[in-house]
């Protein structure tokens, strides 16, 4: 594992997601990439797709990170077919998501069978998604914030998808699921 992986903030994502070269892997609300291109860096070779519905955001992306197949798409009509992906992931972009119940079922539609699914999200009750919801509501943005346990429950419920671990990090989480 690299030293990037090792970091604590992202050691827990790298392992639960474990990028390596030959993968296709996409990141669903990418932001500006920065993200996405670690996850490029680490893989050593993984085909690293990005998505974020902020055409700026995805601008940038192209600049910064042209090794990324940048797009611009919302987690609830993902432009590619069905069991594209290896692996898909999110890092605190879920609760952006202006339909969690479309954006999953998108999210499992182009994921393969048996491939990886891995969340990173604000925890609500923490500084952070106190900040968060804060925030959301001086700027009018949309946010749903879940506790693991609720998204937890959420993820389980969904056909398709069987949530293999979850992890509480200090004011995040992940959750990896596995399609099924």
């Amino acid at each position: 594992m690299s030293a990037r992986a090792q970091d604590p903030n992202w050691g827990p994502f790298f392992s639960a997601l474990a990028p390596v070269a030959g993968e296709k892997i996409l990141d669903v609300g990418a932001g500006k990439g920065s993200v996405a291109y670690r996850v490029f860096q680490e893989s050593n070779g993984a085909e690293v797709y990005a998505v974020d519905p902020n055409e700026k955001r995805v601008a940038s992306m192209r600049r910064d990170y042209p090794a990324l197949k940048s797009s611009v798409a919302g987690a609830e009509i993902l432009p590619f077919s069905d069991s594209f992906f290896d692996k898909v992931y999110t890092t605190m972009a879920l609760h952006h998501y202006s339909d969690l119940d479309k954006a999953l079922k998108e999210i499992g539609r182009v994921l393969k069978p048996g491939g990886h699914f891995v969340v990173v999200e604000v925890d609500p009750a923490s500084k952070q998604g106190k900040a968060f919801r804060f925030f959301g509501r001086l700027t009018g943005e949309h946010m749903s914030l879940m506790s693991e346990d609720q998204l937890v429950s959420t993820l389980g419920a969904k056909d398709g998808f069987k949530v293999g671990s979850s992890a509480k990090l200090k004011s995040r989480y992940i959750i990896q699921v596995t399609r099924i």
